[in-house]
């Protein structure tokens, strides 16, 4: 057996794994938020805009902030993550109307993005680059676990008479425990990829002109937004075309993406990145527009596998090339750019899809998600031819 190089299972890739995950279930637990909005004396064309406020905040915050991380400064900035994030979760208790929940989304969302942003300049420092699929791989996954588990918790919790605020105060206490994760991670090793100064808004502007990183930060951006547009409009499109509960389509995909990574995380490294990338958008491209001629339930759950498969080995794919095509200095800043496309993504794809649907109805917003996902495919097709990017 060949060696595959330096091992991921180090104390500190742990540990920041444990405070992602911790991150991803505080945002979790949210699942029943738009339930409790409607107990409260809040005009309902305002939900939208509280539930997703928090995200704006990443789009904002996070180009800004991650030129300024650096291994001497991501620790505090996590641990001024998590505080924020646990007060937060507190200030809900005081937040009854349409200002002071938005102000207190946006508190939330700030939290959320400075930890995570601070995480993945740390994630940088301990990613042996012979193994950034592997590693990327099961980052994604501890990611994903907290939205699989927490929602049935908080439903079940809320329907044995436990509040909605009740469970995210309680929360609040979990989140400071995690502090004591974060104080176990040691110094970054010493060596060319650990750097100590931060680079500011003129390293960012030098990292931005690679073209393959504005690339792959384009496929992003076109991959979140066909994802999020089937996302939030299938569930009345899949309940006319015969499924009993549409919500059995993502969790389906969701099974299939983590069965996906953790089968296959250890082979990611040994693929050729960018072309399988490639073909994975270009299947998920038919798929979108196969989607507009399927009817049963049995026929969506088989797709919603499909899409699952295809999810689970594209995502960690095109950040992973991120990550090996970065100039090490930069890897930690674009790790986080990648995030900003993601939130992107998840603001422009409703957004865009919305208007499509309103206009011309499901089929051209499952076409729209299709040449989304073809657009992604041909960025990839020049870097399949590179060395580099297929590692």
């Amino acid at each position: 057996m060949t060696d595959k190089g330096p091992s991921i299972f180090t104390r500190e890739f742990f540990f920041l794994n444990v405070i992602l995950c911790c991150a991803s279930a505080a945002m979790a637990l949210f699942f029943q938020f738009h339930q409790y909005l409607s107990t409260l004396d809040i005009d309902p064309r305002w939900h939208g805009f509280l539930i997703g406020s928090d995200a704006i905040t990443g789009i904002i915050l996070q180009p800004l902030l991650s030129p300024y991380l650096h291994r001497g400064n991501a620790k505090k900035v996590a641990a001024a993550g998590i505080f924020t994030m646990a007060a937060a979760l507190v200030l809900y208790n005081f937040a009854l109307t349409t200002a002071t929940i938005a102000c207190v989304r946006i508190l939330h969302g700030s939290g959320f993005v400075v930890l995570v942003a601070a995480m993945m300049t740390l994630f940088a420092e301990y990613i042996p680059p012979s193994r950034s699929g592997e590693a990327i791989g099961l980052i994604s996954i501890i990611r994903l676990i907290p939205y699989a588990f927490i929602p049935p918790v908080v439903v079940y919790l809320v329907g044995r008479s436990y509040g909605f605020i009740s469970i995210v105060t309680v929360a609040a206490g979990f989140m400071l425990l995690f502090l004591i994760p974060l104080a176990f991670i040691g110094s970054a090793h010493d060596n060319q990829r650990s750097h100590e100064k931060s680079m500011g808004l003129r390293g960012l502007m030098e990292d931005l002109k690679s073209g393959p990183v504005k690339m792959l930060l384009a496929v992003n951006l076109v991959f979140y937004s066909a994802y999020t547009s089937l996302f939030f409009f299938f569930k009345d499109f899949g309940a006319v075309r015969g499924m009993k509960n549409p919500g059995f389509f993502f969790t389906v995909a969701m099974i299939a993406m983590i069965v996906v990574r953790l089968a296959g995380s250890r082979y990611f490294d040994r693929m050729k990145k960018a072309l399988v990338s490639a073909i994975s958008m270009v299947i998920l491209a038919v798929c979108h527009v196969f989607m507009v001629f399927l009817q049963g339930s049995g026929a969506f759950l088989f797709l919603g596998a499909v899409f699952g498969v295809l999810w689970g080995v594209g995502i960690p794919l095109t950040m992973a090339l991120i990550f090996d095509v970065s100039e090490a200095r930069f890897r930690g800043l674009n790790m986080n750019l990648s995030l900003v496309m993601m939130q992107a993504g998840f603001f422009i794809g409703p957004l865009i899809g919305g208007l499509i649907l309103a206009q011309w109805g499901y089929g051209m917003l499952f076409i729209f998600c299709g040449v989304l996902n073809a657009a992604g495919a041909v960025m990839l097709v020049p870097m399949s031819r590179s060395n580099k990017a297929n590692k």
